[in-house]
């Protein structure tokens, strides 16, 4: 997965999954400003613009199957 990180892997997960920043930070015992910063660095090495991006990139890699 282009040498994400497991923090960008789990930022990409709960934006997938529709999670606000302030809401992942929350969960993940993060800043705000951390969470941005992860998101972008994630969506920059795969080349992703936008959230469509992340959702189905989640759905390829089976983050969003139900449970």
């Amino acid at each position: 997965t282009a040498d994400l990180s497991a923090r960008e892997i789990d930022v990409l997960r709960l934006t997938a999954s529709g999670h606000s920043n302030k809401a992942m930070a929350s969960a993940l015992g993060i800043a705000i400003k951390t969470v941005e910063t992860h998101k972008a660095r994630a969506m920059e090495k795969l080349g992703f613009q936008n959230r469509v991006d992340v959702v189905r990139f989640a759905v390829q890699q089976g983050w969003l199957a139900e449970s």
